[in-house]
């Protein structure tokens, strides 16, 4: 199904929220603002961030969140405070360079991400971060999200390239554990949603504490 490439290593599949956007912020308030108009009960930062699931539905049904109107309103929420709160976004300082650094360098990139096609358009729209990528997999691209393997998988089918010849970098142990799965090389990176405590229990090849650690790894540890 996917030729090898003879070159090794030959595309990089990268996670966005967490990874390369900053979207912890607006995630909390906006989840936590709809568990109090339902009425249930709220997270700390801390709390929260131990929770967070790739998959979105587990994620909202480990908050209590069960039906579809409840599911509903936080849908709704989140939606509104897309359209008014986006300044919260910001880019990790640093990643930016990586990805200019591996698109000069004529490797292909894809975004694996579990994130909806219209939130990704306003990190595109902000931070004019489309032309690092050739192949984009959003929420509404397969019908099951990391841990499952499927959203790599559609990646790598769209690149025309193995799983094992990709690096996956991602702050979430649901993505690193699926790449793990396709032997695929993978880069757990600390700054996002996932602890640092849940990125090693996913055992990556690697463990990025900040994006210039991640540019060592890349350029030096994988030769890239």
């Amino acid at each position: 199904m996917f030729p090898k490439s003879s070159r090794g290593l030959s595309a990089f599949l990268w996670d966005v929220d967490g990874t390369i956007v900053d979207s912890r912020k607006f995630a909390y308030e906006a989840t936590n603002d709809a568990l109090k108009r339902l009425g249930k009960r709220t997270y700390t930062p801390d709390a929260f961030r131990e929770l967070f699931s790739s998959d979105y539905m587990i994620h909202v049904k480990q908050m209590g969140i069960n039906s579809a109107q409840e599911l509903s309103l936080l849908v709704d929420t989140w939606n509104a405070k897309l359209a008014t709160d986006g300044n919260k976004f910001k880019l990790y300082a640093g990643v930016l360079s990586v990805l200019k650094y591996l698109h000069g360098r004529n490797y292909r990139m894809a975004l694996v991400s579990s994130t909806s096609r219209s939130q990704l358009q306003v990190y595109f729209n902000m931070f004019a971060i489309r032309q690092f990528f050739s192949v984009v997999v959003a929420r509404e691209d397969v019908d099951e999200q990391k841990p499952s393997t499927k959203p790599i998988l559609k990646a790598a089918e769209r690149l025309n390239i193995s799983p094992s010849n990709c690096v996956l970098i991602d702050d979430m142990e649901d993505g690193i554990r699926a790449a793990r799965k396709l032997d695929a090389t993978t880069i757990g990176v600390t700054w996002g949603f996932n602890s640092r405590q849940r990125i090693i229990r996913a055992k990556p090849d690697f463990i990025a504490e900040t994006p210039n650690e991640l540019y060592g790894i890349v350029s030096q540890e994988l030769g890239c």
